[in-house]
């Protein structure tokens, strides 16, 4: 006697795992799409190509923790799959989110607005680095009022202050974790919570001058530019949901 188990879709599954590549087996869109989307890391590598990662190491900077081996495979299994194109630059290897890419992105960027509605970071998982990098990347150089913007910031944890220089120039952004070789422009102080939730649009920057848990010292210029950035993140106009007490 057959059994459904030899021949249907727990059959299908199972062999569509022999291989290298994972699949579901299965016709369903949700089900193709995720096995391109779904992996590990995958949806960060696509989040930092489409904020204008190039470099190998400038995708690699954007995701704290995920192994180079990790990175490399990824990208190679989405160059595979039409996602992203690979080119050369001089002795540079650049990558790029192909036409395919740019609408897998726009899937991406629709999962952070259901997540910055309904999840919530621990406060361990806060990391002042990424939400300086993740800022430095959405702050065009070419919307500066100078050539060079350097703010320094010093963020208050229990372990003692970690200090970052963000260096904005128009031939391009990155956060430091040692002084950049320019003056700083202005001094920003805060917690890291508060830091986080200025990044994500959460807490103007007057407010949480009023309550304390920022500080600038700054001219009115780079004031307004400090103002101007903390609405820079795609979610800032959404509303988070507070956790509701579960039900006993």
């Amino acid at each position: 006697m057959d059994r459904v188990g030899d021949y249907g879709p727990t059959a299908r599954s199972r062999d569509a795992h022999s291989g290298n590549v994972r699949t579901y087996g299965q016709y369903c869109p949700i089900a193709l799409a995720a096995e391109v989307f779904a992996q590990r890391w995958t949806p960060i590598i696509i989040r930092n190509l489409h904020l204008g990662c190039v470099h190998f190491g400038e995708i690699l900077d954007g995701a704290p923790g995920l192994p180079r081996s990790v990175l490399a495979e990824r990208l190679r299994r989405l160059e595979h799959d039409g996602v992203v194109e690979r080119s050369a630059n001089g002795h540079a290897t650049c990558y790029a989110l192909t036409e395919m890419g740019r609408e897998l992105s726009e899937v991406c960027l629709a999962l952070g607005v259901w997540g910055a509605r309904w999840r919530e970071a621990a406060p361990e998982d806060q990391d002042p680095y990424l939400a300086l990098w993740t800022m430095s990347r959405l702050i065009d150089p070419a919307s500066l009022p100078r050539p060079r913007v350097v703010v320094r910031f010093e963020v208050r944890r229990s372990r003692g202050p970690d200090r970052f220089w963000m260096l904005l120039q128009r031939t391009g952004n990155e956060v430091c974790v040692k002084p950049p070789g320019f003056p700083d422009d202005g001094v920003v102080t805060a917690d890291t919570a508060s830091l986080v939730r200025w990044y994500a649009g959460q807490l103007g920057l007057a407010a949480a001058r009023e309550t304390g848990s920022m500080s600038v010292v700054a001219p009115p210029w780079l004031e307004r530019e400090l103002c101007r950035w903390g609405r820079l993140s795609p979610y800032a106009d959404v509303e988070p949901v507070r956790a509701r007490p579960a039900v006993s």
